[in-house]
């Protein structure tokens, strides 16, 4: 447990560190709640465009993640339970989020 824990405060301080991510709650435990928002992407348009990801996420098959909503804003809540999860795996999540949030941004332009 403590693993998951210390795993997802390094993908809370990666998320707050970051430019194009945003925490939406503090991470005490083994969630974190983000949301992808790059710069230059209206506030309206947020929701809508994190769900895309969260789609995209179940079709790329690398990670899993679901969506959720908080305060009424969509984002994504990890939750660290498996004890084979690496800091590497939550790394890989972040890039994907990021990776399909570019692909989903550049499809819209």
């Amino acid at each position: 447990m403590e693993r998951c824990v210390a795993i997802a405060a390094h993908v809370a301080r990666e998320v707050d560190a970051a430019d194009d991510l945003e925490l939406l709650a503090p991470a005490p435990l083994n969630i974190v709640c983000f949301r992808y928002r790059p710069p230059g992407v209206p506030e309206a348009d947020l929701d809508e465009l994190n769900l895309a990801i969260g789609h995209a996420v179940l079709t790329d098959g690398r990670v899993y993640v679901g969506t959720t909503r908080r305060a009424n804003v969509v984002g994504f809540r990890p939750a660290f339970v498996n004890w084979r999860t690496t800091t590497s795996d939550a790394d890989l999540l972040l890039e994907t989020v990021r990776e399909l949030g570019e692909r989903v941004v550049s499809g819209r332009s």
